[in-house]
């Protein structure tokens, strides 16, 4: 996969005068992207839905199914990210999302041919590995597509389908449920009958691979923003640590605060449909549709309004509007979630879940255009891995861990789901706004930086 995506030629610098592609056909890569953005989480948190019968039928505890939500996807996506993001700062972006997309989609397919925790466990690394490919060249796309003052909007819209997809994974997996339902047993050779979980799988990760039409249609841009001459081996090591040491203020608060966030984020999205499968009574088809309903609409809405609000605020001269909204919302967040654990019925809960969504999704786009923002053009994707490495090893992998951790060995009750969520959200949340508040001085410096060496003429 990432040979054939390297021999396609990249694509140049272009001068400092020279115009952005028209917004329409802009506009319309940043859909193209958003879709395979979208897809990817599909695909990413469909499991999430099929907890109960994986755990039933493979026999597991909350603490192992979880591995198989975070760990096992992020073991080989952390690592294979850091190569993606090599590529991505020196090959054809649109190959490399391409391949990686049909990858992962079939990975996904495969899960549902799994027969043990083993083979399930194999699969989800293989998804893990395919969708590395796609954040780095993404988001270095979108950047030479929109000029600074328009990229937080683009990279919103383009973050805000996470949202949309995590959404959709739920929705999807509670219409997959009811369809199989009704579908006569489906038997492959050397396979046996599928279960209905495992035939979901194999419907999302083939239908899945339709995103692939669109990007077709997406020419690779030619590189904006490079500070020296750029070759086709890209940014060196020796680069990359420099930037990392001038700015080093801005990324470690950056990296330390939204990993811990995106650790509650994902423990949060994980296990919400189980706490009302098993506190509240629900379906799991039921709350799939509602609380799927909730992230894809209130995320997605969220993510939009998080970054026209940021545009807002740096219009009126709030030069850290990257971290200290971040800080609001995540403050006034974890109000609303703790309070819907505890409310006394599913539907008081389920509005302010409604509520809490909005304002939690606010920071999504801010986190990658902080980095998009501060990091010359060679080094945007090789950026992203590494901040993709480090909230993945922090945060989605130990996110669903933490909450069935708090269950299993604190609370000891599979019941106290709730509490655990709440708990979570309670200790985490301070830190996060702990590490943005003392990284805000080091944001603005950077920021300053990025602004003097795009205004200089290139080496």
């Amino acid at each position: 996969m990432t040979a054939q995506a390297q021999t396609e030629p990249s694509s140049s610098p272009a001068p400092a005068s020279a115009e952005y592609p028209p917004a329409t056909y802009a506009w319309f890569v940043v859909g193209a992207l958003s879709l395979v953005n979208m897809m990817s989480y599909v695909e990413r948190q469909i499991l999430t839905l099929l907890f109960a019968p994986i755990k039933r039928d493979f026999n597991l505890t909350d603490t192992e199914v979880s591995l198989l939500a975070g760990a096992a996807f992020v073991i080989f996506f952390v690592v294979f990210g850091l190569l993606f993001g090599r590529l991505a700062d020196r090959g054809n972006r649109k190959r490399i999302i391409m391949l990686g997309a049909l990858f992962w989609g079939l990975a996904t397919a495969a899960c549902g041919a799994a027969q043990n925790f083993i083979q399930l466990f194999v699969a989800r690394i293989s998804v893990g590995i395919g969708e590395a490919s796609l954040g780095p060249s993404a988001l270095s796309t979108i950047s030479d597509y929109f000029p600074r003052h328009k990229l937080t909007r683009a990279i919103s819209f383009y973050t805000g389908a996470q949202y949309v997809g995590a959404g959709l994974a739920l929705v999807i997996g509670g219409l997959a449920i009811h369809l199989v339902a009704q579908l006569p047993p489906i038997a492959l050779p050397g396979l046996g009958v599928l279960r209905p979980w495992q035939m979901t799988f194999v419907l999302v990760g083939l239908g899945g691979l339709l995103v692939l039409i669109p990007m077709a249609f997406v020419k690779e841009p030619a590189r904006r923003g490079v500070t020296r001459a750029a070759t086709s081996s890209g940014a060196g090591r020796g680069e990359m640590r420099a930037f990392l040491g001038a700015n080093r203020r801005m990324i470690f608060s950056h990296f330390a605060g939204f990993s811990m966030s995106s650790m509650l984020g994902f423990g949060v999205v994980a296990w919400t449909p189980t706490f009302f499968i098993r506190v509240h009574e629900w379906a799991p088809q039921d709350i799939g549709y509602v609380y799927g309903g909730i992230l894809a609409v209130m995320g997605g809405a969220g993510v939009l309004a998080g970054g026209r609000v940021a545009e807002w605020m740096e219009s009126r001269g709030v030069r850290d509007a990257y971290f200290l909204l971040p800080m609001i919302s995540a403050t006034t967040t974890m109000v609303l979630f703790i309070s819907a654990m505890f409310a006394p019925t599913a539907e008081i809960a389920l509005g302010l879940l409604v509520c809490s969504t909005f304002f939690s999704s606010f920071p999504v786009s801010l986190i990658m255009t902080a980095l998009q923002a501060v990091a010359p053009n060679q080094l945007r994707g090789q950026l992203t891995a590494l901040f993709s490495l480090v909230t993945n090893l922090l945060g989605v992998a130990t996110g669903p861990t933490v909450v069935a951790m708090l269950t299993d060995y604190l609370y000891r009750d599979e019941m106290a789901v709730g509490w655990s969520l709440a708990t979570a959200s309670a200790v985490i949340t301070p830190l996060v706004v702990g590490l943005l508040a003392v990284g805000r001085p080091g944001l603005r410096d950077s920021l300053e930086r990025s602004a003097r060496q795009h205004e200089a003429p290139a080496a």
